[in-house]
């Protein structure tokens, strides 16, 4: 899949998917982001996205199972190749969305000051309906309107956590999108249902209602 123009520039609102190898979870999650975010939201063309991993290999294609399962969601990730995380990326990210626990180890390491910006997206989706009774559903309209809700859906997130804690359940599996390398079709398949329905809700919470 084309890498997007914007990508590697300054976005105006920046999120980054993180998984282990960026060769299945991060950027399938990356590309089901995109198409909804198009399609429920098209008047937030200054959100962009990217995706890194956490001990990825520069350049290695996704993999082949990610792919198919991809095509059956009418998503072509032929084209992904993988990007490292680095500290700058973690920096110029607005949101940091980890497909596990153990990315945001790797983020205190490289990175500590991003856990203030970081969770998982499954805990994120997992408190959507405490974040919409909180803030409300109504559509962000511009990125004025996007940022502040932003930084309200971060407050709600901090606001459960204990002073320079994790923003997720360090001991709950529940946080966590199962990592599929290696696996069959039919995982991967489970895997991208697992991030459709996970977006779904990390979407309303961030954005409200699509307009």
């Amino acid at each position: 899949m084309p890498q997007p123009a914007w990508q590697g520039q300054n976005a105006v609102i920046e999120i980054l998917f993180i998984c282990t190898g960026n060769i299945c979870r991060s950027p399938m999650a990356e590309s089901l982001f995109q198409s909804k975010l198009a399609r429920d939201y098209p008047h937030l063309d200054f959100v962009h996205s990217l995706s890194a991993g956490t001990s990825a290999v520069e350049g290695n294609p996704a993999t082949s199972t990610s792919v198919q399962a991809m095509d059956l969601w009418g998503r072509d990730m032929s084209g992904h190749r993988a990007s490292v995380l680095t500290s700058r990326k973690l920096r110029e990210a607005d949101l940091v969305l980890a497909m596990a626990r153990e990315h945001l180890l790797t983020i205190e390491r490289i990175e500590p000051a991003a856990l203030r910006k970081s969770t998982t997206l499954k805990h994120l989706s997992l408190r959507a309906e405490e974040v919409l009774e909180r803030l409300g559903d109504d559509p962000v309209l511009d990125e004025e309107d996007a940022r502040a809700r932003l930084g309200q859906v971060l407050e709600v997130l901090r606001a459960s956590a204990a002073p320079g804690a994790y923003l997720v359940d360090m001991q709950s599996q529940a946080s966590d999108i199962i990592d599929p390398i290696g696996s069959s079709l039919r995982v991967y398949i489970g895997v991208a249902d697992d991030l459709d329905a996970s977006l779904q809700g990390a979407l309303r919470a961030l954005f409200g209602r699509p307009l």
